[in-house]
């Protein structure tokens, strides 16, 4: 035999983890593989490829000229908000302004604050829920219980 088709890996896709990002605050990351994230997520996309046609980007036709004028959300910005609301779960450790000291109970629209002031939660929390889908950990561990 010259190829061996290996079965595709198990994804963990209720699984969550709380990740430090600041001495002292945390969040709670669920799985990539989650199936509403990954419709939300091509719906975005296809949202942007729907503008993107629009305007010809990618073809000889297009032009700055050709770009409607209006404002439209970065895909940043959805993809931002996409992981506040699917990806990250909950918080400890992080307060507000107006209240220091005080737990500030979690909500997307304070985690997409939270994400514009320290862009390293989002990248934290991908690395983490891809991680997670693929229950890199939870192998390596049974791996060297075994040796």
């Amino acid at each position: 035999m010259a190829f061996t088709i290996a079965k595709k890996p198990e994804l963990d896709i209720n699984g969550e983890r709380w990740v430090e990002f600041a001495p002292g605050a945390e969040i709670l990351v669920a799985s990539i593989a989650n199936p509403i994230y990954k419709s939300h997520q091509a719906l975005i996309n296809r949202h942007l490829a729907s503008i993107n046609q629009q305007a010809g980007v990618g073809t000889a036709e297009f032009s700055v000229g050709a770009i409607p004028d209006v404002q439209l959300e970065t895909d940043d910005d959805l993809f931002v908000e996409l992981a506040a609301k699917h990806l990250i779960k909950d918080w400890r450790g992080v307060d507000v302004e107006e209240n220091p000291g005080q737990p500030a109970p979690y909500s997307p629209e304070l985690c997409v604050a939270l994400i514009n002031q320290m862009a390293s939660v989002y990248f934290l929390a991908l690395r983490t829920a891809t991680d997670i889908a693929r229950r890199v950990e939870e192998k390596a561990k049974a791996t060297a219980e075994k040796q």
